[in-house]
C-alpha cells in the first residue's frame, strides 16, 4: 500500500494543474473497487443476506454500495464493528469465486 497524501502532495499538484485529474482518476478507481465489492457479495444470497444483520443492518442488501471503511480515520484505529464483518463478507466471497462451479453450489447449499 502506498502512503497516504499530505498537504504538501496535493500543494505540489494543485500548483502542476494535476489535481483534479489526480482526484477523478482516484475516485473512478474507488467507484469500480466498491461496485466489484458490491456485485461479488450480492452474488451469493446468503452473504447478501448477512448484509441486513447487525452490525450492519442494511434495509435491504442491495442499499450496500460495496463501500468498506478505511482502517484507520483520522490516524485513529477506526472502530466501526461492520468493518470487519464487511471484510470478511467480501473475502467469502472471493473464497467462493475461485472455487470451482459444482463446489461452489455445494458451499452454497452447505450454508
Amino acid at each position: 500500500m502506498s502512503e497516504p497524501m499530505t498537504f504538501a502532495d496535493a500543494r505540489e499538484l494543485k500548483a502542476q494543474g494535476d489535481l483534479a485529474r489526480f482526484i477523478k482518476t482516484h475516485m473512478s478507481e474507488a467507484q469500480r473497487v466498491a461496485a466489484y465489492r458490491r456485485a461479488l457479495v450480492l452474488r451469493y444470497p446468503d452473504l447478501a443476506a448477512k448484509l441486513t444483520e447487525s452490525p450492519l443492518r442494511f434495509t435491504a442488501p442491495k442499499h450496500w454500495n460495496g463501500y468498506i471503511p478505511p482502517a484507520t480515520w483520522n490516524q485513529a484505529m477506526n472502530t466501526y464493528s461492520g468493518r470487519p464483518v464487511l471484510l470478511a463478507l467480501v473475502a467469502e466471497a472471493e473464497r467462493r469465486r475461485d472455487q470451482p462451479q459444482e463446489t461452489a453450489a455445494e458451499l452454497e447449499e452447505a450454508a
